[in-house]
Parts: C-alpha cells; structure tokens; sequence
C-alpha cells in the first residue's frame, strides 16, 4: 500500500472514534483503492478482493473508537487486510479438510451399508435352505453350527457319529445346492 495520508489524517481519525461518518467516508474514500489492491496481490480475483474491502472497512466502523490510537492508518490498514485473508485462508483449509474427511467416511458409510444389506440377505437365504432340510438332518446341521462336535451331537440325538457325519455332509450339499440355485450360480 502506498504512503499517500490523508491531510489532517490524526484529526480524521479522532472524528472517526467519536462516530463521525463524513470522516468515515472521507477515509473509506481515500484507503479503499489501497486495500483492494492490497487484497489482489494475495487473491488474484477481483470479486473476493472488494469483499476484503467492504470487511476491512466493516471492522474499522465497528472498532471506532480505537481509531483514535491508530499512529499509521496506511501500515494499519494492510495488516487488517493481510490477517483477514490469512484468516478466511485458515477458514477455507478448514472447510476444505472437512470436506476430505467426509468425503473421506462416505465410501466405508456406503460399503458398510451395502455390506450389511447384503449380510441379511445371505442369512436369509442361508436360513431358507436350512428349513427346507429334513428334521434329522436340520437338528444335526444346527447343532454343528453352535459348535458342536460330532461326538457331541451323536451324544445328545442318541445317534452314530457316522450318521451324524452323513447327516452333515448330505445337509451342506443341500444348503449348497439351495444356495446356488438362488444365485443362479
């Protein structure tokens, strides 16, 4: 930014803290072209850039009375401009990483949904082979699924283990055999 002050600029500034809007006007008048160009160096982009002004003028009414303490306004007015491009770079790096991490989250959202849809639909298919297999053989091929053994079920059905061996072998080809009938397998 330039060094071209104002006339008078102290007296400007003191009429500024006191609510003076001519004075106001008078400075917004004189510094905005400054701070635009200020504000281009950084942005690049004309839109943005007399955004950076309207903000920075914005700040200097609402902080008034402090200008009154202000020793250089040129020097004062390309730090408010400088720190509020550096703040909405900060701002937009933030947005941008949140962006990345939900777009990041969607797919295992999406894969896990479609993960678990698809589950339920294998159970349920599982589950109709399993009832479509005779009474023994349903029992023997459920207990085997709670785990357990062979010896155990013969035990508990008061059967062979070479039937309870049979029953299972008969009782996951019909499952398989259900399955890819299903799936057009």
């Amino acid at each position: 930014m330039s060094n071209s002050s104002l006339p008078e600029e102290r007296e400007l500034l003191r009429q500024i803290a006191r609510g003076d809007e001519s004075a106001y006007t008078l400075v917004f008048n004189h510094y905005s072209k400054q701070v635009f160009n200020a504000a281009m160096l950084y942005l690049k982009n004309t839109t943005p850039a007399r955004e950076v002004v309207q903000e920075v003028f914005l700040k200097i009414w609402l902080k008034r009375e402090a200008m009154s303490d202000v020793e250089d306004l040129t020097g004062y007015l390309f730090i408010l401009t400088r720190n509020h491009i550096y703040d909405s770079f900060k701002k937009q790096a933030t947005q941008l990483k949140a962006v990345d991490n939900f777009v990041q989250l969607q797919p295992d959202a999406i894969e896990d949904t479609d993960y678990r849809l698809q589950e339920r639909q294998y159970d349920h298919l599982l589950n109709r082979a399993v009832s479509s297999l005779p009474p023994e053989r349903k029992k023997v091929y459920i207990a085997r699924k709670e785990g357990l053994s062979n010896e155990e079920i013969s035990h508990k059905m008061n059967i062979s283990i070479h039937t309870v061996k049979k029953q299972m072998q008969l009782a996951v080809q019909t499952v398989r055999s259900f399955v890819k009938q299903q799936l057009h397998i």
